[in-house]
Parts: C-alpha cells; structure tokens; sequence
C-alpha cells in the first residue's frame, strides 16, 4: 500500500461543487494542497507568503493559491494559475488531480468576505524545479506527513480573538509557523484522514 492511498480513498467519494454567487459579497478564491512522494514518507507544500501592504496574510505560511480573476473559468482554474504564478508548478502536466475539500471562510474580520476552495493534488516526480515568484512567495517549504500527523494532538490552542473564545491549531516545523486559515484547513485535512 502507497503512502498517499489513504488520501486518495478519503478524497474519492468527496466531490464538493463550488458555486459562484455573483450577487454575494464574496471574494472567491483557490489553494493547491501539492504533496510528493520521498523516501518513505510523503510531504505537502507550503509557501512563505511575501509580505505585502494590505494583504491579510502578508508574511503567513500557506498554501499556493489566490484571488479567481474574471478571465479563470472556474476555481479549479484559479488554483492551476495561482499556483504556475506562484511556485512555477504546470499542475495539469506535472500532478494528478486527486479532489478537492469542504470550502473555508476565515474568521478574521478583515478577510472573512474570503470563500476559499481547496484543491488536492499529487506530483507525478518528486524532484520538480519550483521558480518562486518573488513578489508573493519569500520561501518554501515541504513538510512531512508523518510529521504533521505527529503535531495534531497538540495543535489546537484557545484564545480570545475579535472579542469571543478563537480556536486554530498551529504546527511548527523548522521555524517555520503554520497557523489561522492554513492551520485550520490542515488541521481537518489530516483528521478527516488520519483519524
């Protein structure tokens, strides 16, 4: 048995249909989850967001991904540009599709008009040259599996955010940092999975 099959069983029946509601206030946007095979274990891709006036997440851990823009057909689109923009990945070359996720909106108020669409991906080689973008990207990192799944029963942490109780979960790894909307969403990636 692979490594990632228990990934691609969970995602095989899950099948999430992202409308667009073009009379909401929303702002929609994609993610790419990019995960890799190694040695014996596998690893997801997070990016070092480059810090930016007015970007909420300016400086945070995430994953690839963005705003849709009118000319992206649909969300799956928005993920495979934003994603080419972001780190130089042809997602529909060098990955299989395997789902996608439940779709997110942050608790932040200045961010909560976000709709966010995760997307599954997996590398068909291992060693493929990432090429930052570095007016978005400071830094990348791949975190293993085994790892990540080490770090849940401690992850979550309570606190008082936007006047009422805030519960994240945050994984650090080699300094660096996974916390808010990328924590959350990692958080019940692997649970859904692993647990």
């Amino acid at each position: 048995m692979k490594l990632i099959d228990p990934i691609k069983k969970y995602l095989m029946d899950k099948n999430y249909v992202y409308e667009i509601d073009t009379t909401s206030n929303n702002k929609y946007s994609s993610i790419s989850l990019i995960i890799r095979d190694i040695e014996d274990d596998i690893e997801l891709l997070f990016i070092k967001r480059a810090k930016r006036k007015g970007d909420h997440f300016s400086g945070h851990m995430a994953f690839p991904g963005g705003v849709k823009e009118k000319y992206d057909k649909d969300l799956f689109q928005t993920a495979l540009r934003e994603t080419d923009e972001e780190v130089g990945i042809n997602l529909k070359k060098d990955a299989e599709y395997l789902g996608n996720l439940e779709q997110y909106k942050p608790v932040n108020p200045a961010a909560n008009k976000f709709l966010v669409s995760p997307f599954i991906f997996y590398l068909k080689k291992n060693n493929i040259k990432l090429t930052l973008n570095s007016d978005e990207v400071d830094d990348i990192v791949w975190v293993p599996f085994n790892i990540l799944i080490s770090m849940l029963d401690k992850s979550p942490r309570t606190s008082v955010k936007y006047d009422k109780p805030y519960k994240d979960y945050t994984f650090e790894y080699k300094g660096y940092k996974i916390w808010g909307m990328t924590g959350k969403i990692l958080y019940r990636f692997l649970t859904n999975i692993y647990r």
